[in-house]
This record gives structure tokens, sequence and C-alpha cells, in this order.
């Protein structure tokens, strides 16, 4: 319960000691209450009204219903914006990130924490605070059995506390199971996505597809589920001890105390009366105890996946995104001694690979072509151009002027890519004054009519073929209308007709508007419309005499 309360408190500045005391006053009025209609039943006359009595408990019922009332409806209110709070607050971690690093995450875990931790707090709330008034009114009832009788004090207080030391053992098992479920729960959602975005490799083959089944799906789903039912048997055990409980305090007030002590026979009746009114509130206790541990692991989840990015943030990055953006006209951009290289995986004696030092330059109205085989740098290349990934050495110059942290963002801003592993977002984002009419000329034009159409900023179809989607992301790039277009193998998804229609005549547009572009791209043929074309082998860029001697 600490750490509950610990987080609440930490997250929220709306939570107050005025909350956690309505809460209090709740359950003693709920205790009163029970109190008071015992009292009464002790003085009923037939046919006379106790007139008293009833306004009595009318006001302990009116303050009960608005108190709890309160408490839950804004405990609900401060949990959620809690829950909205953590969310943003990991995205944006995430978004101040170094690309090489977000490459690397677990994406399953992040899933997990963002829906399942999350949503497990918000259901749990409700029944804690709940449990937190109850807890108060059985404080009462168990002072109210103190006066009518000490050894039904003593008997009830018995119980309370072995099925508490019962509880908090059976808690701090449940509280490692679901530490342990939930790492079997990462596994899951980052199988899920070899599932779902490695669909057709394992439609294409048998073996895989099985192996995958049996080994990554099969065998995580198989062990959740087993360590779950092994959890909530644990749970099931905890519900039985806090309803048997009830029976049990029942049964010693009975049969115990009448021969514990012979004069207290007057107020068995009352006090079984008391404890069988306790049966709600004790019955949220109950619940309320899985919630809180399942809860408790919730909030470790979140914090640990906090640290861990926090771990991984980029100084560079933040103070990058706390940047204006400046705009001014694009004249050229240079690369001086740039060079960059993988970071060596733990245990692995192999060089990574890298980037060593080199020079490119490209301006306004140029066209670059960049060839080269698999594996020789091509995407690292572009990725460290764009800013994306931090250089070891070296500087890049936006017109004459070296980018600073301070100019980075605004750097970035030059570029409009289209990488190989592109997405495309169902709103057109960051153009706020959007022509749809000039949307849906550019859709005609790159032949997706009756394939995909504009409405409201919104794209109505993105799940299109390969190809059909890099036109798509083309109609994107073309309504952004940034200095610098990035192409990595736009064309070796397209039919012959529309490579020739990329090559011949968008791109001599796109030059003639003032744009640079930078290509990466496999089609010789069409080497004649760049203005340049580097080669690239094993990470470095051929000298003049060696290129010369790869394009004869």
């Amino acid at each position: 319960m600490k750490k509950f309360i610990t987080f609440i408190k930490t997250e929220s500045q709306e939570f107050r000691g005025i909350l956690v005391l309505i809460s209090v006053l709740s359950g003693i009025v709920n205790g009163f209450a029970v109190s008071l209609a015992i009292q009464a039943a002790k003085s009923l006359e037939p046919g006379k009204l106790q007139i008293r009595e009833f306004l009595l408990f009318s006001i302990c019922l009116i303050a009960f219903w608005v108190s709890k009332e309160y408490v839950l409806n804004r405990t609900t209110g401060i949990v959620e914006g809690i829950i909205r709070d953590i969310r943003m607050r990991i995205m944006r971690s995430i978004r101040t990130t170094n690309l090489m690093v977000f490459e690397k995450m677990n994406r399953g875990r992040i899933y997990s924490v963002l829906s399942t931790d999350t949503l497990t707090l918000s259901i749990s709330s409700g029944a804690i605070i709940n449990a937190t008034s109850s807890a108060c009114m059985l404080l009462f009832v168990v002072v109210n059995i103190g006066f009518l009788s000490v050894y039904a004090l003593a008997i009830t207080l018995v119980f309370i506390t072995s099925a508490v030391l019962i509880y908090i053992g059976k808690s701090q098992t449940v509280n490692t199971e679901l530490a342990a479920a939930g790492r079997l729960e990462n596994d899951f959602f980052e199988n899920l996505n070899g599932l779902l975005y490695g669909y057709k490799e394992l439609k294409l083959s048998r073996p895989k597809s099985t192996d995958f089944f049996n080994a990554d799906l099969w065998n995580v789903i198989t062990s959740t589920a087993t360590l779950r039912t092994k959890t909530g048997r644990t749970m099931n055990q905890s519900v039985l001890i806090g309803q048997s409980f009830l029976l049990f305090t029942v049964a010693g007030v009975l049969f115990l105390l009448p021969n514990i002590n012979p004069a207290d026979v007057s107020v068995v009746v009352p006090v079984v009366a008391i404890v069988l009114f306790a049966a709600g509130p004790i019955g949220d206790v109950v619940v309320a105890i899985p919630s809180l541990s399942r809860a408790c692991s919730s909030i470790d989840n979140i914090y640990n996946l906090e640290k861990d990015l926090k771990q991984s943030q980029n100084d560079v990055e933040i103070f990058a995104e706390q940047q204006a953006l400046h705009e001014e006209p694009f004249e050229s951009l240079s690369c001086k001694g740039l060079s960059f290289s993988y970071p060596t995986a733990p245990g692995n004696g192999a060089d990574s690979f890298r980037l060593p030092p080199f020079d490119f330059t490209v301006k306004a109205g140029e066209i670059v072509f960049v060839v080269g085989g698999n594996g020789s740098g091509k995407s690292t290349f572009l990725k460290l151009l764009t800013a994306l990934y931090q250089p070891v050495s070296g500087q890049i110059e936006w017109n004459g002027r070296v980018v600073t942290a301070d100019r980075l963002a605004s750097y970035r801003n030059l570029f409009t890519p289209i990488f190989t592993d592109f997405h495309i977002f169902k709103r057109i984002l960051g153009v706020p004054n959007l022509d749809e009419v000039k949307v849906r000329e550019l859709i005609a034009r790159m032949e997706l009519v009756g394939k995909t159409d504009v409405e409201n900023k919104r794209l109505t179809h993105t799940d299109l073929s390969t190809g059909q989607k890099k036109r798509l992301a083309l109609i994107l790039a073309k309504l952004d209308d940034r200095p610098i277009y990035i192409f990595d193998e736009w064309a070796a998804d397209q039919d012959p007709i529309f490579r020739r229609f990329f090559y011949t005549t968008l791109l001599p547009e796109i030059k003639a508007e003032g744009h640079a572009v930078i290509a990466v791209t496999h089609d010789d043929s069409y080497f004649t419309y760049a203005d340049r074309v580097l080669k690239m082998e094993y990470g470095s860029f051929l000298p003049g005499d060696r290129h010369a001697k790869a394009f004869a």
C-alpha cells in the first residue's frame, strides 16, 4: 500500500491529505451506521418509529454516499491523469533518444508498459481506494466489538492478525510471479511483431512457420498462462482466506466466547451481527489485495522502463528538441572528415562496421546518385548525413556554418526522406494549410486514383503494395516541400514505366524547383540524369581513379 500511495503522491500534485481524510471519514461513518443499526435493533418496539435513530441513520447514509463518491471520482481523475502523464513522458523520452539506441530497444516491453501496465493501474486504483475506506470501517467495527467484550475482541484480532500475516506472505509470492509474468508479456509482444510483420515469410515456409509458432509463440504464451495460472491460484487462496476468515470469526464468537467467558453470552448476537455487517468491507479489502499486488508490479515495470530510457537519453537530442526551428534558404551542405562506427557488441571480438573519414558536398538544384553493393554503407551514410546518427569525428556545414546542437533540429528539417523502412502516417502531418485539391492531383499523377484518397487531412487507405506505398510517400514528400530529398532505393519496387517516369520526369522537376536530391540507386541506365554518381565500397567512397575504373 505504501508503494501505491507514494506513487500517487509523487506523480500527482492534486493528491492531498484531505482526500485520505475524507476516505477515512467515509469508513468511520459507515461503521457508525452499522453500530447505530445494531443499537436500534435492540430497542425495537412494535408500531413505534424510532425517529432519532432513523434521522441519525439517514444522515450517516447521506454522508457516506457523498464522501465515498467524491473520493472515488477524485481518485479516478487523478489516476487517469497520472497514466496520461506517464504515457506522454515515456513517449517524450523515446522522442529524445538517439536513433541507434532506439533501434536496439525492446519494442514489446514498451508496448506492454504503455498498454498492459497502465491499464492495470487504471483498473486497480478504484479497488484499492475503495478498500482504504472499507479498512477504516473495519477498524471502527473492531473498536466497537472491544466495547462490547474484551474476549470477543481478542478472538476477532486473532483471526484478523492470522489473515493479515497470510496475506503478506501470499502478496510477496504474487509480486514475484507477476514480475516474471510481465517479462514474458514483453517477449509475447515482441514475438507478436514477428507474426504481424513477417507474415509473408512465415506463410511461404512451413518449417519456419512451425518453428516460430512452436518456439516463439506457443512456448511464450504457454509459459505466461502457466505462470499467471499459478499466480491466480495464489490470489484465489488469498480470497478464500479472506472469505473463510469471516466464517471462522463468527464460529469463534459463537462457540468459543460462551466457554471462555459465560458472562459474555448476551453480547454474542450483537457481535455476530457486527461481524456479518463487516462482510462487505472485508470483501473489498480481500479484492484489493491482488489488485494492489498487480498495481505495485506495474509501478515497478513503469519505473524500470523509465530508468532504462533515462540512461539511454542523449543530451544533444534533448537540447536540440528544445530549440526553435530557424528557417534560412538552403544553398549547400558539406561533410568534412565525417566518420562513424557502430559500437562493438560486448563479448564480440570482431570489429564493428565503420565509415572512415569522408568529405561530401551537395548544393541546391543538384542531383547526386549513391551506388554500391549491399552492406557497403549507403543507408548508414544517409542516417549520418541527416544527423540521425552522431558522427565519431568530423563536422557538417550548412551554408558554410557548422551544424551545432542549437541548429541540429533546423538542419534535420532540411530533409524529406523516403528510407527503405519508411512509414506512412494516416493523417497528413506538418502541413497546416493542406490543399486537398493539390493532394488529389498528385494522387492522380502517381496513378493511385481508386487506391487511396484524402478526407479531412487523412489518407483513406495506406495498406497498398510496396511500390504504391513509395509513390504515396513521394506525394507526402512533395507536400513537405523541403530543400533536400532523400531517396533510398525508391525506384526498386516500381514497374519499368513508372521507374522511367521517376528518373526522366520527377527528378528533373524537383531539381528545376531548386531542391537537392540524394538518391541511392542501382539503375545504371539512368545515371546520366544525375549531376554526380558516387560509389561506396566497405563504408568508403571510391576516390577519383578507382571510381572511374569501377564505372568503366
